[in-house]
């Protein structure tokens, strides 16, 4: 395990799963952050999908109080 598996930051992108099925409702697994160089991610993993399915990664949206 890496010194940096732990992360205080938000990610900048959430890494997500999409089953070859239609309807099929997206996963959540997992995350990335800038390295500080800024040229790469760092990407955290919680689950490794073994279904035939496409992964995304997307920039991440946190969520905010009321929109303005």
């Amino acid at each position: 395990m890496s010194e940096n598996t732990k992360n205080t930051s938000a990610p900048s992108h959430i890494v997500w799963f999409a089953p070859d099925r239609e309807n099929a409702p997206w996963t959540r697994i997992g995350a990335q952050w800038p390295t500080k160089n800024g040229r790469s991610h760092r990407q955290v993993l919680t689950v490794i999908p073994t279904a035939p399915g496409r992964i995304f990664v997307c920039p991440n949206q946190p969520k905010t109080g009321a929109a303005a």
